[in-house]
């Protein structure tokens, strides 16, 4: 056998016995370098190949998301204007409306209010475009048409803020008598007859009412439920959650009562200090606010020429309708601002 080849017929020895160590490194290192980078280069296919379906199926699912968002809001502007349709033609609003005409202690019917509220915004539509004319006076017109048709629910939510107020301001006064009541020993549809008695409009009306409800068969409950649903008050509702808890667990009502009542009177007297000391603001608001109806009415006066340029000329009347909008968005905000609740 020839001395330079091993004994299955290779050559890796030496004549000493030895491996070369060093061609079989730089060998195993080349492998481990061209298996490293085709590696790398699959796994850099593979990530590519991944990302990018991931890129298009979230694409896709932001396309469908878009797409099904729109038909959603276009299907909710659908189902709010056929429930608006349905409401109308099915009469609810009549009952709605007449509530709120019966909060504000107003007799009439739904449709004279509404009646009157579309004859407001025709005029308030027409006197502007005959007066002005032209794209400005239809502009005119339509802002005017607007504010006319809302003036009506402007002037009812004013009175029925004033009857809940006034009802607020009675409350305690009622819940005092309906504890000595029933400290007295009389039961709770005594006591609210008492009281009903004893009071003025509009507490007494609505303890009436809720007698009345109680006599021809419907639960203290449900008759309580009914009277805080026809009040829209707050304190009324507080004073209604107290029976109706006081029902269900038991306990002292009249002790409850005067707990109540204490807390209401509390409540009252903040609100007169807040409106105490915002007084001098609400002076300062009215007066800013009326300030330039006098200064044009005085410059109409002293100096007609100067003053009839805002409604003779186009610049005129536009500046006087924007000083308009102004003048209305500042009183909404400093009404705004001082009103605070408690």
């Amino acid at each position: 056998m020839n001395e330079r080849t091993g004994i299955h017929g290779h050559e890796p020895h030496r004549r000493d016995g030895r491996v070369d160590d060093n061609s079989l490194n730089t060998q195993t290192g080349r492998d481990r370098q061209l298996r490293e980078l085709e590696s790398g280069s699959m796994l850099e296919v593979f990530v590519r190949e991944r990302l990018g379906d991931r890129r298009q199926r979230r694409n896709g699912a932001t396309n469908f998301v878009n797409e099904h968002s729109e038909a959603l809001e276009d299907n909710e502007r659908l189902e709010f204007l056929g429930d608006a349709v349905l409401d109308f033609l099915s009469g609810a609003w009549l009952e709605r409306m007449e509530q709120r005409l019966k909060r504000a202690d107003s007799r009439l019917h739904p449709v004279d209010f509404a009646a009157i509220s579309v004859f407001l915004a025709g005029l308030g539509f027409v006197a502007p475009y005959l007066f002005l004319g032209g794209a400005l006076g239809l502009l005119l017109g339509l802002v005017a048409a607007g504010v006319a048709f809302l003036a009506p629910q402007f002037w009812l939510n004013q009175r029925r803020e004033g009857r809940r107020k006034k009802l607020e301001e009675q409350l305690p006064e009622a819940l005092t008598l309906i504890s000595n009541s029933l400290k007295a020993g009389f039961g709770l549809l005594q006591s609210l007859s008492q009281a009903s008695e004893r009071l003025d409009h509009p507490i007494a009306t609505e303890l009436a009412l809720t007698i009345h409800e109680m006599n021809i068969g419907a639960s203290p409950d449900k008759a309580l439920l009914s009277l805080s649903e026809r009040a829209a008050s707050y304190d009324l509702d507080l004073a209604v959650t107290a029976m109706l808890v006081q029902r269900s667990v038991g306990g002292n009502l009249s002790e409850i009562l005067d707990t109540v009542a204490a807390t209401m009177r509390e409540r009252i007297r903040i609100r007169g200090e807040i409106k105490t000391l915002t007084a001098q603001q609400q002076l300062t608001g009215l007066v800013i606010g009326a300030l330039p109806i006098g200064v044009g009415g005085l410059f109409l006066v002293i100096s007609p020429d100067y003053i009839t340029l805002l409604f003779t000329e186009t610049a005129g009347k536009v500046m006087l309708g924007i000083a308009v909008v102004l003048e209305a968005v500042g009183i909404m905000v400093i009404r705004r601002i001082l009103d605070i609740e408690v």
